[in-house]
């Protein structure tokens, strides 16, 4: 009998280093995946991008993408499948999450604005307004560079 009960679920996607050149159109590729097997997706953000510890496929960084989604247990093999016959996607981790509670999950929605935020400006050519190189320390109200020492 198929499990037609949602579940909660996180996806963790690693795509090539080349989809940061369009992050809209590789956001849009990994929601189709989602959304063909009529999963109800949270979020959908940019988590990072990064050296990876070794290669994969000839690719030593890549970006992560980072989802909350709730679908029956039973696509969870259609997803993996969608995501090793995809041209963008290098690997793809998905757990259960049903150890979350309802304030972890609204945590992790409102975060997950920033990357909606870096899609529309990059699509817009205001890429310049985000210095990659700025980073938001715990508590602070303004940007700090790396490497600098607060006075």
């Amino acid at each position: 009998m198929a499990d037609s009960t949602a579940t909660l679920y996180e996806g963790l996607f690693l795509l090539y280093q080349s989809a940061a050149g369009d992050l809209a159109e590789a956001v849009d590729h990994v929601r189709k995946i989602l959304d063909s097997t009529k999963a109800e997706v949270l979020f959908l953000r940019k988590w990072d991008d990064r050296k990876l510890a070794y290669s994969i496929n000839g690719q030593k960084r890549g970006i992560y993408l980072l989802s909350m989604f709730r679908v029956s247990g039973s696509q969870i093999t259609q997803i993996e499948r969608d995501c090793n016959h995809s041209d963008l996607v290098l690997r793809v981790l998905i757990t259960c999450t049903d150890h979350l509670g309802e304030v972890e999950v609204e945590q992790a929605i409102n975060d997950a604005q920033s990357t909606e935020e870096e899609v529309k400006l990059r699509a817009s050519g205001e890429t310049d307004k985000a210095d990659p190189d700025l980073t938001v320390a715990s508590g602070a109200t303004e940007p700090q560079k790396r490497g600098q020492a607060d006075a």
